[in-house]
């Protein structure tokens, strides 16, 4: 969930992703970030874009997709596009009421937030709730009752002027995509600094229990590893109380109709071409020995093309894939160069904290190999068409930063089918076709 620091209306950008570890998420309990000191050198060698499939290798693809061992999903619905683009959405129905929520794979907490919040603006200043621009607010408290001495308490963006939140924790059953997770622990947000979206109530944490932020302290100001209190997230707690495969499926895209959150397997009519398998990774945690936080992969090589730049990398960076990130945000020598071969070159805005350029530029190819085989992001995904700055040019969906991990946002995961097997501790991607 990346916060991007900016002065343009705080409806267009401050929302430009609600889940990204590193840039928005500080787990008390996730390793620190940590600065990029190795440059990843960059080598102008030609990488060209396949442009169609040839008919032997439709086939290939036909037959692999016909031959994927995933289940049939026990639960499926929309992932809706929302908010100019920049988040997708999943009705959750609690207490009998229903909430539209952040698809967010980069957290593991689901929270709504309470009738009767207190918003703050970013200097801890009590301002009127409409400055935090929620949806509806959950009614009545925690249908499966409350949990004693145990709070919630995160915070996003910086870490320190970022929003943040606080609360209490409880029970209530969640239905989700069809299926009812029973007496499932979750978050209501009792007061912080937010900037919404006026549309969803909160967040759907679909991360491992590394990543939980359930703290025992008598004051949340004190909270930090020693006292964190790791629990049964709604992935973990699917798989244990209704023995659903652990795994779901995301297949994100700008159209609603095509755009899909799958529990348990992916969906047998959802054509594919060939899955590429990569192991999850391990941090250091502070707690000491290795630990699952995020979904984290290694990024074997990233290559762009167009038709006056040719590049790809010696080096790829380790990354994290979440859906509650917009854009993806890479190593600077690495996003500079990706928006310079943009036509005409994308050049950063700092009043919106991010690149841009025409809105009907020609977007490089751009592909990254993950376990051996190369995925390639649609052209059209690396333009945000619907948000612009002050000019009127559109923000590009690479953007930079200095520190790990990276992140391989919406940009990335649009156009794909993304399977996120817990119970395997992998990743499988494949293009839809």
């Amino acid at each position: 969930m990346v916060f991007l620091t900016t002065t343009l209306a705080s409806a267009l950008l401050l929302t430009l992703s609600l889940a990204a570890p590193v840039e928005e998420q500080h787990s008390k309990r996730a390793p620190a970030a940590v600065a990029a000191h190795q440059v990843l050198q960059l080598s102008r060698q030609l990488s060209t874009r396949p442009n169609r499939l040839t008919l032997g290798s439709k086939f290939r693809n036909l037959r692999s997709f016909a031959a994927s061992a995933d289940p049939q999903p026990a639960g499926l619905d929309v992932a809706l596009p929302a908010n100019q683009q920049v988040e997708y959405l999943l009705n959750v129905t609690a207490g009998g009421n229903n909430y539209s929520l952040i698809i967010d794979t980069g957290s593991s907490d689901t929270w709504f937030v309470k009738s009767g919040f207190q918003c703050y603006d970013y200097l801890r200043r009590k301002v009127a709730l409409a400055n935090c621009q929620f949806g509806p607010e959950f009614k009545g408290g925690f249908p499966g009752g409350r949990i004693e001495n145990l709070h919630f308490n995160v915070s996003y963006g910086n870490g320190y002027s970022g929003p943040n939140l606080n609360g209490e924790y409880g029970y209530a059953d969640l239905t989700l995509a069809g299926v009812t997770v029973p007496k499932q622990q979750i978050a209501l947000a009792t007061s912080g600094y937010w900037t919404g979206d006026d549309i969803s109530t909160g967040i759907l944490g679909l991360g491992m229990p590394g990543l939980t932020e359930a703290y025992n302290s008598s004051d949340p100001r004190l909270d930090s590893v020693t006292n964190a209190i790791s629990y049964s997230p709604v992935v973990s707690t699917m798989t244990s109380a209704l023995k659903i495969p652990a795994l779901f499926s995301l297949g994100l895209s700008r159209k609603p109709e095509d755009s899909f959150l799958a529990l348990g397997g992916v969906p047998a009519n959802v054509k594919t071409g060939e899955y590429t398998t990569t192991p999850l990774l391990t941090w250091q945690s502070q707690k000491g020995g290795e630990e699952y936080f995020w979904y984290t992969i290694q990024t074997d090589e990233m290559v762009w093309n167009s038709s006056t730049i040719s590049q790809q990398t010696s080096g790829s960076p380790r990354a994290i894939v979440d859906s509650g990130t917009t854009l993806n945000y890479l190593p600077y020598q690495i996003a500079e160069a990706i928006n310079n071969a943009f036509v005409p070159p994308a050049v950063w805005d700092p009043q919106v904290g991010a690149y841009v350029t025409n809105c009907n530029a020609t977007a490089p190819s751009f592909g990254i190999k993950i376990g051996g085989q190369m995925i390639w992001t649609e052209p059209s995904n690396m333009i945000l068409p619907q948000l612009k700055n002050a000019q009127g040019k559109c923000l590009t969906g690479i953007a930079d930063t200095d520190q790990e991990p990276y992140i391989l946002g919406d940009t990335f995961m649009q156009g794909l089918v993304a399977v996120f097997d817990v119970g395997k501790l992998e990743m499988r991607f494949a293009k839809r076709v």
